[in-house]
């Protein structure tokens, strides 16, 4: 008898932790999962990348500003679109970001960038309220 319990204790051990192995691997885990659509396919990179493009629009339309490309007014409201992008991406990334979200983020992000190309280029001559 001592001999059975030294073969079957290990063997069921074993068969117990390949048992949860599998079950655990069988769960979702945010990507594509044959043929689920689980709507999480956002890795950490993709929404560090929206981060790093969010902050380098707030670069450029500071840099601007600064360099009376485009008016006060202008920077005024390119700021504020850029604020709330980055307040839609604080609500949006809180549980990952999914396919969908990361594609309003991203159009809103070249919508702003595409506003900041025109006001730049308008050549309306007006700056801070003064003609030039």
């Amino acid at each position: 008898m001592p001999k059975l319990t030294k073969i079957l204790v290990p063997a069921l051990a074993i068969a117990a932790t390949l048992g949860t192995a599998g079950a655990a691997s069988a769960q979702p885990y945010g990507g594509y999962d044959h043929g689920r659509d689980w709507g999480n396919h956002q890795t950490p990179a993709r929404a560090e990348a929206i981060r790093n493009q969010i902050a380098m629009l707030e670069q450029r339309v500071n840099r601007n500003d600064n360099r009376d490309r485009i008016s006060e007014r202008e920077a005024w409201g390119l700021r504020r679109e850029v604020r709330d992008i980055r307040e839609q991406f604080r609500l949006f990334n809180r549980d990952g970001l999914n396919d969908r979200e990361f594609r309003i983020l991203q159009n809103r992000i070249d919508r702003a960038k595409d506003r900041l190309h025109v006001e730049r280029n308008d050549g309306n001559g007006w700056r801070d309220g003064r003609r030039w």
